[in-house]
């Protein structure tokens, strides 16, 4: 996998954009020596990756993480972020509750999350679907007692959707949709069947504040995964939060619509769903720990 981003690098033809991003892949990989390369690829002048945070073959609990629409590898630095810590407040929790596991999140930027028109399809959502389903098979083959999950945010959640609709979703004991843009009715139903039959977890959430996920359903997939029969909601417009560390904290609330925390020129801070003291992002970080200690 490293030889294919390292010949990229060298590669004196590549678009300046495409190399400022394989630079970007190579950026992440060195700043933390637990990141694995999973793989790297160039279709067009797009690339794509796929990093690993811990081992995924020896991991109790392999959790990947999905970015929702018009993401691309310049907002790989976020999204790494967000999965080290994620990965290491799992184990953290884990460890508090006196049942240490091995846990190791994947940041997936394997497919093309399309434009604010496309968005309202199905069509990016399908095609990454299919991706997503490849990579994880081929880790279940692997790794056949490791516990997967997948968090999703944004159109991501329409990809999820997309792998039950198409049956591919088998081997997901776990599920989270953030901030949904909505999944299909064939989805909805797959997904409602999946849960009656004990085959997985879904969890959902979406702030109060959030004027974005819902104009993402009315598109080709109206259905609010809340909706669905059997899906666990939780909070994320602030309020008491299972902490990290075991205790119950007051979480913060999530702004509007984005994934990652911003600053603005005030110094005020703005959460993202994935903010470490966000009501929401705790409580992840809870529902995981207890998907691999449970």
């Amino acid at each position: 996998m490293l030889r294919d981003l390292h010949e990229a690098l060298a590669r004196a033809d590549l678009p300046a954009e495409t190399l400022a991003k394989a630079r970007i892949v190579q950026s992440v990989l060195d700043r933390d020596p637990q990141a694995r390369l999973e793989s790297f690829w160039i279709a067009g002048d797009r690339p794509y990756a796929v990093i690993a945070f811990g081992d995924p073959l020896a991991a109790d609990l392999v959790v990947y993480l999905l970015h929702g629409m018009e993401t691309d590898l310049s907002a790989l630095p976020g999204w790494a972020d967000a999965a080290q810590r994620l990965c290491a407040d799992v184990i953290r929790s884990c460890v508090v509750r006196g049942e240490p596991r091995a846990i190791a999140t994947i940041v997936w930027f394997g497919w093309d999350s399309g434009t604010q028109t496309s968005v309202l399809a199905t069509k990016h959502a399908t095609i990454g679907a299919a991706r997503l389903a490849v990579d994880i098979d081929r880790l279940a083959d692997r790794n056949p007692r490791g516990h997967i999950a997948v968090v999703t945010y944004s159109y991501s959640t329409t990809l999820l959707g997309e792998m039950f609709a198409l049956n591919i979703a088998d081997k997901v004991r776990t599920a989270f949709a953030i901030a949904s843009a909505g999944v299909t009715h064939a989805a909805g139903a797959a997904i409602e069947s999946a849960i009656a039959d004990g085959e997985v977890v879904v969890y959902a959430t979406e702030g109060a504040g959030d004027g974005t996920a819902p104009l993402g359903r009315l598109g080709h997939h109206p259905i609010d995964p809340r909706d669905l029969r059997g899906v666990v909601v939780y909070d994320c417009d602030g309020g008491e939060a299972p902490g990290v560390d075991g205790d119950l904290v007051m979480g913060v609330a999530v702004e509007g619509h984005a994934s990652q925390t911003a600053i603005d020129e005030r110094g005020i801070r703005h959460p993202g769903y994935f903010d470490e003291r966000a009501q929401g992002y705790l409580t992840l970080v809870a529902r995981l720990t207890d998907a691999v200690t449970r």
